[in-house]
């Protein structure tokens, strides 16, 4: 992963279009709690903290934050929880690239230091596990989960989120998700602000397009939530119609649905304003190189772990349907058949061993 860039960065794009969900979800949280009202919000200071991490060394977070900042990500647990162990895991295959790009990758829970060193001597984590006793990191961070009972062994778990703070402290970001088994992973939130990442690509020979896809991840688990992305370049003085772009033929990437795999939304930029003088009319268009983000999720709920339990990999396949034009012709419309393969990993169920 390259170029990642200063913390303060603002998305490109709308969603355009939205894809129903293929596939099943899990429950969502109660509709009385809104995950993204929780917390810091874009502009607002982070929290000070000063926590133990799993060698015991008490870490504030101004002495964290790198030259670009950190990226800070609240879990629910290292020990009972599958789900957080395979987002931890995740986070370590880019901890050394955050690094390199100016931000320190973080994360917090409640659990003790002895279990956050069980599990990192196990899965070899080398970024820093905080413990937070008694969740009053949580607690100030507004994220404390309110469904479970205070009798209950694991109150005071956070709701799971990431953050992304500058080097002032100052949350830039946040990404929550509205069921516990579902994680988005460091590579599809980087694609999400417009990053570059540094992962292998496939270049796709269109008519008048120039295509380049890649998957934000290449491992995924239970509840893996990541991207699909198209990186599309018209060929000069051509132009493909937007979504939204009435009595056109628009440009539209279709996933075929398949057992295992739940399909969100879809993200296309802002489009160009093109005048079509014959008719005397303002067109939706992409006439300059754009980004869609296809999000995708391994399906988390039972039917789906069942469909996926005998494999090792998944191939999404898709077609990217659009209809080129230029000033004067429009072209035949075009079907490209496309696909992405991700290696499958079973979710971890080791429990932590505590002298």
């Amino acid at each position: 992963m390259k170029c990642i860039g200063a913390a303060v960065v603002t998305v490109l794009g709308i969603i355009a279009a939205v894809t129903p969900l293929v596939g099943r979800q899990q429950p969502a949280l109660p509709a009385a709690i809104d995950v993204d009202r929780l917390g810091p919000q874009v502009g607002d200071p982070a929290p000070l903290f000063a926590l133990q991490d799993q060698h015991g060394r008490t870490r504030a977070l101004s002495s964290l934050l790198g030259p670009k900042g950190a990226m800070l990500v609240f879990y629910r647990s290292a020990d009972w929880c599958p789900y957080c162990k395979g987002q931890l895991v995740e986070l370590q295959r880019h901890a050394t690239d955050l690094q390199r790009d100016g931000l320190t990758l973080v994360a917090v829970s409640y659990d003790p230091v002895p279990v956050l060193a069980a599990f990192s001597t196990r899965m070899q984590i080398g970024f820093p596990l905080l413990s937070d006793p008694g969740s009053a990191t949580i607690k100030r961070y507004g994220i404390l989960n309110t469904t479970i009972d205070a009798t209950n062994p694991t109150y005071g778990i956070p709701f799971p989120g990431t953050f992304l703070i500058d080097a002032h402290g100052v949350v830039t970001s946040r990404f929550f998700e509205t069921a516990y088994q579902e994680r988005d992973t460091t590579t599809s939130i980087l694609a999400r602000l417009g990053r570059h990442l540094d992962v292998p690509i496939q270049k796709i020979s269109a008519p008048h397009l120039a295509i380049s896809a890649f998957t934000t991840d290449q491992v995924a688990t239970s509840g893996t939530h990541f991207s699909l992305v198209l990186d599309i370049a018209p060929a000069p003085h051509v132009h493909v119609y937007a979504p939204g772009a009435a009595d056109y033929k628009v440009v539209a990437l279709t996933i075929r649905p398949m057992p295992g795999l739940v399909v969100r939304r879809a993200t296309f930029p802002k489009a160009d304003d093109y005048f079509f003088a014959p008719l005397k009319e303002h067109v939706a268009v992409y006439q300059k190189p754009f980004r869609i983000l296809q999000d995708v999720m391994i399906d988390p709920s039972p039917a789906g772990t069942a469909a996926l339990k005998e494999q090792s990999s998944l191939t999404i396949t898709a077609t990217l349907d659009y209809q080129a034009c230029d000033d004067t012709v429009c072209f035949i419309p075009q079907s490209v058949p496309l696909a992405w393969t991700v290696s499958l990993r079973a979710l971890d169920r080791v429990r932590a061993t505590q002298p």
